[in-house]
């Protein structure tokens, strides 16, 4: 084990203790000569992805020439339920 650094010796280095970190090293944490915590790199992961159409990029599910002007069918059933009695 290596020195244990005491914890207002790391808050004053810490991007030096950071940096050791980022080469490999393990950074120990504590009071008294005690270890309490360790500081380390993190380990690389891989990007997660999820979802089955995860790996499609789409901006937009519907081309714009469908998206223009009304649908007739919903247009006719809005129109007759406007015309229908409530009861």
């Amino acid at each position: 084990m290596s020195k244990v650094y005491a914890i207002h010796e790391a808050k004053t280095q810490l991007s030096k203790l950071v940096k050791k970190a980022e080469e490999g090293q393990v950074v120990y944490l504590g009071a008294y000569g005690k270890p309490t915590a360790i500081l380390i790199k993190l380990p690389e992961t891989p990007e997660v992805i999820f979802g089955v159409l995860s790996h499609k990029k789409m901006l937009n599910a519907y081309k714009n020439e469908d998206l223009i002007g009304p649908d007739p069918d919903i247009a006719q059933d809005f129109e007759t339920s406007i015309n229908r009695p409530l009861i």
